[in-house]
């Protein structure tokens, strides 16, 4: 399962770590995330960085109710196009089903499952988050953000059943009545909504079913107008950002079985591996023209031993990876070129 989500995870939480008298430069780069990152819609970060930022803020600031407060400031901004879906599905059953469904490619962590007990339905969540601290914070905060959807689907005045958790109470009686407005249970099987299964067949007013085709075409992954293989491109070079990226990640970003990846990639005469070794090669040109060193260069492209790096480096360009970057930084210094910017984008000259 891939660690991957968008940079908006952490969209309000150097707010709220501000308001709480935190520093958010020292939460964020404690858990390795750039401060850069944190609500920026084009970056990506690890979902388990994020969480471990979130849970440790609750913590150190000594706010239990932080994953709640958090909801209320992101609001429904962090479903992203799903909340684009939410305002423009033709039922509220419909949105939930086009949400459990894409989830994963929000936060590959998480699960929403919609089910129904006689009068009621139940909207489940779920995370596959290891620390008991941040999987209380992102429950809460999500459930939260749950609510948030409904009452776009439903109205202002909508109010569930109950909300249930599976852990024990973390925060404040009345932060719970604030944010929910309904009886909350903890110690329960479930962390879920509980609302009457008849709002589940509520039509949503409104709607604008040519905004719902472009947000269901962006989960899938492919707009008529890009290539598959210019997506896969992009997020490969998004992903090694982090160290990672592979077949079955990009796939997962692509809402996308890896096969069928595969398959449309030879359709347009290339392969998944094709690519990643391409990108490798650019992104190897580009970082040999800074100071990283050569160990932390390998790492950016994704390879756990150096050693592997310098094998490709001498299949793609004849040279070790020492004389890559006395070639690079002479071409750059010729150039007038000396940005340490993450993957400048430069021309590479031939080394023939």
């Amino acid at each position: 399962m891939s660690d991957l989500v968008r940079g908006t995870v952490l969209l309000g939480v150097p707010r709220l770590i501000s308001s709480l008298g935190g520093d958010p430069l020292v939460h964020l780069t404690e858990h390795g995330i750039d401060p850069a990152s944190a609500g920026n819609y084009d970056r990506f970060v690890r979902y388990s960085s994020a969480a471990a930022v979130i849970g440790d803020a609750a913590l150190v600031l000594d706010c239990p109710d932080f994953g709640l407060r958090l909801a209320r400031l992101q609001n429904t901004q962090i479903l992203g196009p799903g909340a684009v879906i939410v305002r423009n599905a033709e039922t509220v059953s419909a949105a939930l089903s086009s949400i459990c469904r894409y989830v994963h490619t929000v936060a590959p962590a998480d699960t929403i499952e919609v089910s129904r007990l006689g009068d009621l339905a139940v909207v489940s969540f779920d995370t596959d988050l290891r620390r008991a601290a941040d999987r209380k914070q992102m429950v809460e905060r999500a459930l939260g953000t749950t609510l948030a959807a409904f009452k776009i689907m439903l109205g202002d005045d909508f109010v569930p059943i109950r909300i249930t958790f599976q852990h024990r109470q973390i925060g404040p009686e009345d932060s719970y009545r604030r944010m929910f407005g309904c009886p909350v249970k903890f110690d329960s099987e479930l962390n879920a909504l509980h609302l009457p299964a008849a709002a589940l067949s509520h039509p949503i007013r409104g709607r604008d079913a040519a905004a719902l085709a472009l947000a269901e075409g962006y989960f899938s992954g492919v707009t008529p107008d890009v290539a598959l293989v210019d997506h896969v491109r992009r997020l490969i070079r998004r992903m090694l950002v982090v160290g990672h990226a592979s077949l079955r990640m990009v796939a997962e970003a692509l809402s996308l079985h890896p096969r069928v990846v595969q398959r449309r990639l030879a359709e347009e005469g290339t392969t998944f591996e094709r690519i990643l070794d391409d990108i490798r090669r650019e992104i190897a040109w580009e970082l040999s023209a800074s100071d990283l060193p050569i160990s932390r260069i390998a790492a950016a492209l994704g390879y756990s031993e150096q050693s592997s790096y310098a094998r490709a480096c001498r299949r793609w360009h004849g040279e070790s990876p020492r004389q890559l970057r006395q070639r690079a930084q002479l071409h750059a210094s010729e150039r007038g070129m000396h940005s340490r910017s993450d993957y400048v984008q430069g021309a590479e000259p031939s080394n023939n």
